[in-house]
């Protein structure tokens, strides 16, 4: 099985990088990676595995990318430790499976909130964290984002680990 994960990680991210998926910023659910994995209680295993081979498929092929494991969570407070383990951001996530994210670098969420902002794409009242998964070695760094579109009256409230 975890051959067909590979191939399933490595077509996508060859397709993203190919048709303009990292522009639209195309994402792959760690559940399409492997169906078993819709079960809620796998979810931290399965996006570590994603993450990780992810970011060794990417150094492989040479490709200019950030990779992001994004996680929409149901909580409405942003944590506001440092650092966190991984099953910790699991633990908060809503009813949508973890997703791997492609950026072009710089361009990864909550890299120019000023200008969403001035753009009135997002509310002024955005708020980002910064924070550091201890428990996965490809991740550089972390960010949590609470936001609001400008055409909602809804929050959304992300975790994002970029490596």
């Amino acid at each position: 099985m975890p051959q067909d994960r590979l191939g399933v990680v490595e077509g996508w991210m060859s397709q993203v990088v190919q048709d303009g998926g990292v522009e639209r910023c195309d994402d792959l659910h760690i559940d399409v990676i492997d169906p078993e994995w819709k079960s809620r209680n796998l979810w931290a295993e399965a996006a570590y595995w994603a993450f990780q081979t992810a970011i060794e498929v990417r150094d492989r092929l040479k490709l200019p990318l950030t990779l992001g494991l994004g996680m929409s969570l149901c909580s409405d407070e942003l944590r506001k430790d440092e650092s966190v383990r991984l099953a910790q951001l699991i633990s908060q996530v809503d009813w949508t499976p973890p997703s791997l994210y492609p950026f072009r670098p710089g361009q990864e969420p909550g890299s120019d909130l000023a200008e969403a902002i001035h753009s009135k794409k997002i509310g002024s009242d955005t708020v980002s964290l910064n924070f550091k998964v201890l428990d996965v070695p490809a991740a550089k760094t972390g960010l949590f984002l609470r936001f609001r579109r400008m055409d909602s009256d809804e929050y959304t409230n992300s975790a994002f680990i970029f490596g």
